[in-house]
């Protein structure tokens, strides 16, 4: 079959260069508060004690949140803090913050392990059309072809999810992203209601 023939040096050109950051979005591996975060600094800051902040932080960091919501909370947990607003909202922040940097590194090397396995399938699938062609080069019994056949097949499956999963990897590489500007957006929330 013809259609191989070109098939692995493609799968090739598209494996990431200089490392495995598949991704268009330049690779930060971790986020700084001070790119979103005027406040107090939240360094080592324990904000998994505060009973109230440490409930309402995996609620804020959690994608299924809509923004507005987790607008409307911040500003009904501000709405019942004293005199310890300031500190109590810089505890909400670095909750935020920690939570979500996490997941979004968590992420990011899920996206590694993703472009990784994509490197070895293009790998077996160049072998497997190499294999594919000398096969049919040296079929003439019907054991040959059969044997042929069979590796024609399973390039076809594994080319189905190289061309499946690269098809993914824009949505996948999108997750850090949302992440960035969701915890842009909470700490624009929370610093609003700051003294």
């Amino acid at each position: 079959m013809l259609l191989f023939a070109g098939v692995a040096p493609s799968f090739a050109a598209t494996a990431p260069t200089g490392g495995l950051w598949p991704c268009i979005q330049r690779k930060v591996p971790e986020l700084a508060a001070g790119q979103m975060w005027s406040g107090p600094p939240i360094d080592n800051l324990k904000w998994q004690d505060d009973r109230h902040v440490a409930e309402l932080v995996p609620v804020l960091a959690a994608q299924r949140t809509p923004i507005d919501e987790a607008t409307k909370q911040i500003d009904a947990f501000a709405s019942t803090l004293g005199a310890d607003r300031k500190e109590r909202l810089t505890l909400l922040f670095a909750g935020v913050f920690d939570q979500i940097n996490a997941r979004r590194s968590r992420i990011m090397n899920g996206i590694e392990r993703y472009a990784q396995h994509q490197i070895e399938l293009s790998k077996r699938i160049k072998e497997e059309s190499l294999a594919v062609a000398k096969a049919k080069k040296a079929a003439g019994a019907e054991l040959d072809n059969a044997k042929a056949l069979e590796l024609e097949k399973q390039l076809l499956w594994d080319t189905r999810i190289y061309d499946a999963r690269q098809q993914s990897m824009t949505a996948v590489c999108e997750s850090p992203v949302l992440l960035e500007q969701r915890i842009f957006a909470l700490a624009r929330a929370i610093q609003e209601k700051m003294p």
